[in-house]
């Protein structure tokens, strides 16, 4: 899950044209995978709570020397509630998307999660009173039958090993999905307001600190060797923020948009060189049925 606040910013035109903002966003979608991926090998040893904690940890390591090298306003005392909130949502988002990808295979996890974009528009067109169109609700459908092909064959096979965890699997991944839709939208309104460097202090150290109590009780000692794939995990998603912050901020959103999509060549690479994971047709319809529904936004 891609773990980043991609609000709108003004569209700088430089003279290299799109191709470097386009290669800044394949290149932020990759880091993004990676993460996923580095979690996925620590899931084996730490619930998705620990490794919520770890990896927001690890992200304020980077957070706090580049707010402090950046030094710009914290937020206004009254944007603080919704900072908080912002917070919440993505904590919630991270603990699903972690124990998702727990149980099932990177790539499936992947394709479930890029509903998002379908569940933001919604939010959006609510929340923040957008027009709606009648792509959102022929996204919607696309989307939905995407999960669908997911849950099909595992609900065709209940009572088999496995089926019920694969389900709790894709539901886990299907409420991230909805969790990080009202982070992003929530994202739109704050980052009119409040620097980047502020946003990424924020969203990482208010989910450690919500954490610090409550995963005490939780902890399972961290072996040496796991030190670097936390500390990776960490730069990976801060690197894909700025990664993804820097494209949208030279080229539309719509244009970069689909490049956000390769993350499914990533995931089925990174699955099966990591997890000898071999992607079923299943998967395969499932994530095309969610990508065409997530392209027909573009035509808003």
């Amino acid at each position: 899950m891609a773990d980043a606040s991609t609000s709108p910013t003004p569209i700088l035109r430089t003279p290299t044209g799109a191709a470097l903002p386009l290669a800044a966003a394949a290149a932020a979608t990759a880091c993004f995978i990676g993460m996923d991926a580095t979690a996925k090998l620590l899931s084996a040893r730490y619930d998705a709570w620990q490794l919520t904690f770890l990896r927001f940890a690890s992200g304020s390591l980077f957070a706090v020397p580049l707010w402090l090298w950046f030094r710009p306003p914290l937020p206004a005392r009254h944007a603080w509630p919704l900072h908080a909130l912002r917070s919440g949502l993505l904590l919630l988002a991270l603990v699903s998307w972690f124990h998702s990808l727990s149980l099932l295979p990177l790539v499936q996890s992947v394709a479930v999660g890029y509903t998002a974009p379908i569940f933001i528009s919604l939010l959006a067109m609510l929340v923040l009173r957008e027009r709606p169109s009648r792509w959102i609700w022929a996204a919607l459908a696309l989307g939905g039958a995407g999960v669908g092909v997911s849950l099909w064959p595992e609900l065709s096979a209940t009572g088999a090993p496995g089926s019920t965890a694969r389900i709790e699997g894709l539901l886990s991944a299907a409420l991230s999905a909805v969790s990080y839709s009202g982070v992003v939208v929530l994202a739109r309104h704050q980052a009119q307001r409040d620097a980047l460097w502020s946003i990424l202090l924020v969203q990482n150290l208010l989910p450690t600190l919500a954490l610090a109590v409550p995963i005490f009780w939780l902890w399972q000692p961290l072996a040496a060797g796991d030190l670097g794939p936390v500390l990776l995990m960490g730069l990976l998603a801060t690197l894909g923020l700025l990664g993804i912050t820097w494209a949208f901020s030279h080229i539309e959103a719509t244009r970069a948009a689909p490049v956000e999509y390769t993350g499914f060549v990533w995931a089925g690479l990174l699955g099966f060189a990591l997890f000898g994971e071999v992607p079923s047709t299943w998967t395969l319809a499932s994530a095309a049925l969610i990508v065409g529904g997530c392209l027909l936004l573009l035509r808003r």
